[in-house]
């Protein structure tokens, strides 16, 4: 088990305002370190500090861990963090000038679209010995419910925090303990299409 000392300590390594190396503490410019820089850190909990920093199956911290969670399920965190690739477009319209002059047509934004997805990775059995079976059902679940709900540090830079799984596969994988997966998905928004008078005046 990580204790609460190694979480606070892998989180001021990661936090702005990390302590430098060992040797650099001959400077005095720089061991000058206010005392009130790691409060924050030392006040909270062992499940705030867990909360923060999201270890992998095997206890190395993720930078970018996923969570997916189905309509009255819990959340799943991926055990071992997939590479994310996040494609946004803009729909543009485009009118031509009738015998114009000048070359081109005018293009007006119209919309923004739905950002596309890809989501790769690896399922593992850490043991060596056995496929693995419970985390390939559970990801099997999650991408035949088509609509999930997603939490990544990353998609909430873009304010992403639902999306649709259009394709999704299992291809061969070398060694009888891994599966990988790939998913291609676009994110999803609820839209209210039904508005009250109240709902307009806050447009």
């Amino acid at each position: 088990m990580i204790t609460k000392f190694i979480l606070g300590n892998i989180l001021s390594r990661v936090l702005p305002g990390k302590l430098p190396p060992y040797f650099l503490f001959d400077d005095t410019a720089v061991a000058d370190i206010p005392p009130d820089r790691f409060t924050d850190i030392e006040s909270m909990d062992y499940g705030e500090l867990e909360e923060l920093v999201k270890t992998n199956a095997i206890g190395v911290p993720m930078v970018f861990p996923l969570q997916l969670r189905m309509q009255g399920k819990d959340w799943w965190t991926l055990p071992l963090e997939p590479l994310i690739t996040i494609n946004g477009t803009n729909v543009i319209t485009k009118k031509q000038v009738s015998k114009g002059k000048v070359r081109g047509s005018i293009k007006e934004r119209w919309t923004q679209g739905d950002y596309q997805l890809s989501i790769e990775g690896i399922l593992t059995d850490f043991s060596g010995n056995d496929y693995p079976y419970d985390d390939v059902r559970r990801l099997k679940e999650h991408c035949e419910a088509a609509s999930v709900e997603v939490a990544c540090p990353l998609f909430e830079v873009f304010s992403i925090n639902r999306m649709v799984i259009e394709d999704y596969s299992f291809p061969f994988t070398s060694g009888r303990h891994n599966q990988a997966y790939r998913i291609a998905a676009s994110s999803d928004d609820i839209y209210r299409l039904l508005l009250k008078k109240d709902d307009l005046k806050q447009l």
